[in-house]
């Protein structure tokens, strides 16, 4: 479902599930906690324990693979042309559990160093494309969840984030500033007198040439 949600890393779906966690909430839809909650851990699992079992892909399927994840980084989000593939699972009715596999298959994401599996549609990806392809599954989903009650935990959250963004914007322009001002030349004045410092030419060879004191 569209959601405004912006989610790039697996720290940033923790955080939001955090919150819906502790917020009183309803579903959109036909869709339960435990269907969103187990759809999204069983595709960051595949991610991680699925490897090595790498569907056959011709040249014109890896170019076409390559373009659809161009695709879907830029736009950030899946859309109704663009529905997920598989969901929903079946529900199996008990939400609890279904959040303690994500959280659990969230943990074992980031202690997992590689290799990676093979996205169906996308082909071979790494650590860091895997997670934004988590990133924007779990904010397809999290828009099925209608959160209600204490919305002032996600005002809190939206301004913390937004004072790291200024935090970090600040330390990156003084650190660009600082290298600016370290590669720029001296001022004019530095070197205006460099030309007294340099030496006359001295024509020794030449001290007695062009005149008549010569012997004959």
């Amino acid at each position: 479902m569209k959601s405004n949600l912006k989610l790039k890393t697996i720290d940033d779906i923790e955080r939001e599930l955090s919150i819906i966690v502790v917020c009183e909430k309803k579903q959109k839809a036909d869709i339960t906690l435990s269907q969103v909650y187990d759809f999204l851990a069983e595709s960051i699992e595949l991610s991680i324990q699925k490897v090595g079992s790498t569907t056959k892909r011709n040249t014109i399927n890896k170019i076409l693979g390559k373009y659809k994840f161009a695709k879907l980084l830029s736009k950030g989000s899946y859309t109704k042309a663009n529905q997920i593939p598989g969901f929903p699972l079946k529900d199996l009715g008990d939400a609890e559990s279904a959040l303690l596999r994500l959280k659990t298959s969230l943990t074992a994401f980031k202690l997992h160093s590689g290799p990676f599996a093979d996205h169906s549609v996308f082909g071979e990806l790494d650590k860091k494309q895997w997670e934004r392809i988590h990133g924007i599954l779990a904010a397809f989903l999290f828009g099925y969840i209608q959160l209600y009650g204490d919305e002032k935990l996600r005002f809190a959250k939206d301004r913390e984030q937004k004072k790291e963004r200024a935090f970090s914007d600040k330390k990156q322009n003084n650190h660009q500033q600082k290298k600016k001002d370290d590669r720029d030349p001296k001022p004019s004045g530095h070197n205006s007198r460099k030309w007294k410092n340099k030496k006359k030419p001295h024509n020794k060879g030449n001290k007695n040439q062009g005149g008549g004191g010569g012997l004959r």
